[in-house]
């Protein structure tokens, strides 16, 4: 079903105009199955000539991801090319667990309506997928790592089997993008090091590698981002946060923000990071507190004063990372009303939370005083 998956990440692919050339090399020959947003296939993948699902990224829920896992079976390709942002991906990684053996998709569904971190049984991916992002920061395209959204909030997938084959950036896709949405993607990778760099005990190569990144992402996403160039570095140095040491440490659960930040996203009904833009300054001044629980202080300020003074941000870490948010336009939610905030509280405690390694020792009346902590928009 799949060709030998021997690489440790996927094979990497980038540049100006390659993506349907390298593309069609890749599925030649092959039973194709196409996965597109909608709003990107007529420019993106018009004239493939493989049979093709078109979706709608922001209805990608279980019941979409079910169908879609439906389609796959129905007539298993070989091949799947996948063609759109993280949602879409991450969509498209989860239903071609429908191939793999032993019930895969069946268990990643059901354990996912149970718990909001799920690991699958480590095999190898079923089917070889083509990932093909027209977004940036998600790097969906090269970790094995999903994201599903069912009733109960967004629930983490995480195993090798959701690993792509092959992923392929290239700039022309990301040419839409407004400036803003390529900063807010820059942040997410960002972000994604220095979440893992608030951890202790990391490797020298591993502070060296998200140092190198993480200034480089500043540097890039500080300048013109609507030059190709620029989205297409940013998006190398997306991708590179999962193919070097970088996010490799003894805490996999760091980045601590992520987890309060994805159920503010859910109660709140907005976008990711827009969530995360409201609340990582209240968590780094936790962490700059000496609150382990958040973080260790020294690995944090020890990453974010090698890389502020590149783009000129204040060297304390919560003043800076508001500062750059500001700089960058990320917008804030609305602020929360006194029963969301207890809503989003409790969801938090009870899927991450309390007893659970990625918020250890951490309650809803912690991530009450955090949220009231936060940077919201008063609105009018």
């Amino acid at each position: 079903m799949s060709s030998e998956f021997a690489a440790r990440v996927p094979t990497l692919w980038h540049g100006h105009d390659i993506a349907r050339q390298t593309t069609t090399r890749l599925i030649a020959d092959r039973e194709t199955l196409v996965v597109a947003d909608s709003s990107v296939a007529a420019r993106v993948v018009a004239d493939y000539s493989a049979r093709r699902i078109e979706v709608d990224a922001h209805s990608m829920t279980v019941t979409a991801v079910a169908g879609m896992a439906e389609e796959i079976v129905r007539r298993p390709p070989s091949v799947i090319v996948a063609v759109g942002g993280g949602s879409v991906l991450d969509a498209t990684k989860i239903a071609s667990l429908v191939l793999a053996p032993g019930r895969m998709f069946d268990f990643a569904i059901e354990r996912a309506s149970k718990s909001a971190l799920t690991f699958l049984p480590d095999a190898r991916p079923p089917v070889d997928i083509v990932a093909v992002p027209t977004t940036l920061g998600t790097s969906s395209e090269t970790n094995s790592v999903s994201i599903l959204k069912n009733e109960s909030g967004y629930r983490l997938i995480v195993g090798r089997s959701l690993r792509p084959r092959h992923a392929i950036i290239d700039p022309c896709n990301l040419r839409t993008l407004t400036s803003a949405s390529v900063r807010e993607g820059a942040l997410e990778a960002f972000l994604r090091l220095a979440g893992a760099s608030t951890g202790s005990r990391r490797s020298a190569r591993g502070r060296r590698d998200a140092i190198a990144l993480a200034g480089a992402l500043l540097e890039t996403a500080s300048g013109d981002v609507e030059a190709a160039d620029s989205r297409l570095r940013l998006a190398r140095l997306s991708a590179a946060t999962q193919r070097s040491a970088a996010l490799r440490g003894h805490d996999p659960y760091s980045a601590r923000h992520w987890y309060v930040a994805n159920e503010v996203a859910f109660v709140l009904q907005v976008r990711k990071m827009v969530a995360t833009a409201a609340i990582i300054a209240a968590v780094w001044r936790r962490v700059c507190s000496g609150d382990p629980r958040w973080g260790d202080r020294g690995s944090l300020e020890e990453f974010w004063t090698s890389v502020a003074g590149r783009v000129a941000l204040p060297l304390d870490p919560p003043t800076g990372i508001a500062a750059l948010v500001d700089r960058w336009g990320i917008p804030p939610p609305l602020r929360p009303t006194a029963q969301a905030i207890r809503r989003i509280s409790a969801a938090t405690e009870t899927a991450w939370g309390n007893r659970y390694p990625m918020l250890a020792g951490l309650f809803a009346d912690d991530f009450c005083d955090l949220l009231r902590d936060s940077y919201w928009s008063e609105g009018r």
